[in-house]
């Protein structure tokens, strides 16, 4: 267990709520009216008995709570309800010994169990923690939401009787409107018919509201991010986040300072509609009636810079790309941190490709060794980049490498070994432009990194498989579902087609477990900087 550093009672408290320790954290907190859960992928059972078991291993757990969840449980703050967090796989890492019923049966007061479904990865693992809190606090009510919550929510309530509600969409207003409803605190809704974005059961029978709220600029500007002090263990967090950057660097450093990096929201929606992604532009429009983006404003996200950067907080990682903001935007955001003097690391994942001038001016104000921007080529064949949605050719992704160089900022590179169009003969391009990459770049200053795809609900590649060659097997609730119970566990099949919701029309356009060989043996030399095929899914 990482034990955080000592807080002044007048120091920031580490939260980044901005306010002292001693008014803050060091506080007792009042009993709960509403607890927040972060399911595990695996099975609540499961996750303990094999963790135990030092000869299995388990697959990712992915600890990492949607973004917009301390937002949400800090709407619900700010109308008086008591809300505690938990992120159940971070308890089970710092405690093996950790008991949830036991918890759970000490916050016997809450009414209202908010579980998240944002990625399909937790569809196994919501459903069970839904169940044993329905075991434990029968009395509460048990909502839903997020991405894969929003695509299923009529199937979930169907199915599965310990889900009481699901929030589509945007959930902030309708999320307030449900809990006062549900603690008897307003007269102004009659009952859940008059709650926008709304999925329930009435009667026996599951009822859906009209998508009736969709966050403004406004909305997401009146909305706070940063406090996580409802959190159990929130200091802890910050360590258990991963710094994108230096990973070996990140990982020594928790032995002596627990405040790495944190996720901030800079807009909502996409432009963009890549082959594999669940939260492209059309995705956004089918579960949120979202067109397009709705970006914060440049000075809202920096107060939450400076926020997180009084609390010792290394890196801040943008949940939308700056650069695809428009100039004004990133050179407005910028000019802000600049003004301020505020000092901390960036991540920024690029969605295509920004321009020299943006590199030269994150390189001038971001804190550089913590500091890192990310691109996706996907493939070394540029087809199959068009084809997947990324829309550059290697001399321009090339030519942006050298401007990071030149400016010494650490560079991820993402590769996708089975996207559509992939196969051993566009793999050997991919090698080609890893190696490339790897003669360009300092080892030190670099990761490479290739992994297979899970498809995603709602992403094009589901929705039109025609357009891509492929034929989809997965387009259920309870195929998501099964798929992430039957890989709780890791191993070497993860490096094959199997339990990835596609294949090839053509079954013999390629050989997955040979491709992941290929890639693994051309890491020969660059082991530092280039990483093997994930071996979980």
């Amino acid at each position: 267990m990482v034990i955080a550093r000592s807080v002044g009672r007048n120091a920031p408290c580490p939260c980044g709520s901005g306010k002292k320790y001693k008014q803050c954290c060091g506080r007792p907190k009042p009993p709960a009216e509403v607890l927040y859960i972060h399911p595990p992928k695996q099975d609540v059972d499961f996750y303990v008995q094999q963790q135990a078991m030092r000869d299995v291993q388990m697959g990712r757990p992915y600890g990492l709570i949607p973004l917009g969840v301390p937002a949400l449980a800090n709407v619900l703050r700010s109308a008086g309800i008591a809300v505690r967090g938990l992120n159940y796989p971070l308890e089970r890492e710092l405690d093996r010994s950790f008991d949830l019923r036991r918890w759970l049966r000490a916050q016997a007061k809450a009414r209202v169990i908010l579980i998240d479904l944002h990625w399909y990865e937790h569809s196994y693992g919501a459903i069970r923690l839904a169940e044993v809190c329905r075991e434990v606090l029968p009395d509460a009510r048990i909502v839903l939401g997020g991405l894969t919550a929003s695509a299923f929510a009529r199937e979930i309530l169907e199915r599965f009787a310990a889900v009481d509600f699901v929030i589509r969409g945007d959930a902030e207003q309708p999320l307030l409107a449900l809990v006062q409803q549900c603690l008897g605190r307003t007269t102004a809704i009659s009952d859940f018919s008059d709650i926008p974005n709304l999925t329930y059961r009435s009667a026996g029978r599951v009822l859906e509201t009209p998508l009736g709220y969709c966050a403004t600029t406004e909305d997401l500007d009146r909305l706070d991010y940063v406090d996580l002090s409802f959190m159990e263990h929130h200091t802890e967090y910050f360590v258990h986040e991963y710094l994108v950057t230096d990973l070996p660097k990140a990982r020594a450093a928790l032995k002596t300072d627990p405040f790495l990096g944190r996720w901030i929201a800079t807009a909502r929606g996409c432009k963009h509609e890549c082959s594999y992604c669940g939260g492209c532009k059309s995705a956004h429009k089918t579960l949120a009636m979202r067109d397009g983006i709705v970006p914060r404003s440049p000075a809202v996200v920096v107060d939450e810079l400076e926020r997180l950067a009084a609390a010792g907080v290394e890196q801040a990682s943008l949940s939308y790309d700056i650069a695809e903001l428009g100039d004004e935007y990133w050179r407005t955001f910028f000019s802000l941190i600049r003004q301020r003097n505020i000092k901390i690391g960036l991540y920024n994942e690029c969605f295509q490709l920004p321009t020299p001038t943006f590199v030269k001016r994150f390189a001038q104000i971001a804190e550089r060794e913590h500091s890192c921007l990310a691109f996706s080529p996907l493939s070394g064949n540029e087809r199959v980049r068009r084809l997947n949605g990324k829309l550059f050719t290697n001399g321009e992704l090339i030519n942006i490498l050298d401007a990071l160089h030149l400016h010494d900022i650490f560079a991820l590179v993402y590769f996708s070994l089975n996207l559509p169009g992939e196969n051993g003969e566009t793999l050997k391009e991919t090698i080609a432009l890893a190696e490339q990459i790897c003669q360009l770049y300092p080892p030190a200053r670099i990761r490479i990194m290739n992994s297979c795809h899970t498809l995603d609900p709602l992403s094009p590649m589901a929705v039109y498989p025609e357009k891509y060659a492929i034929d989809v097997t997965m387009r259920t609730f309870a195929d998501w579902y099964t798929y992430c119970r039957d890989t709780q566990l890791g191993g070497p099949a993860a490096r094959t087609e199997l339990h990835r919701g596609f294949v090839l029309s053509d079954p013999q356009g390629r050989a997955l477990e040979a491709m992941a060989d290929a890639w693994d043996a051309a890491r020969a030399a660059h082991e530092s900087c280039w990483w093997p095929i994930p071996p979980s899914w």
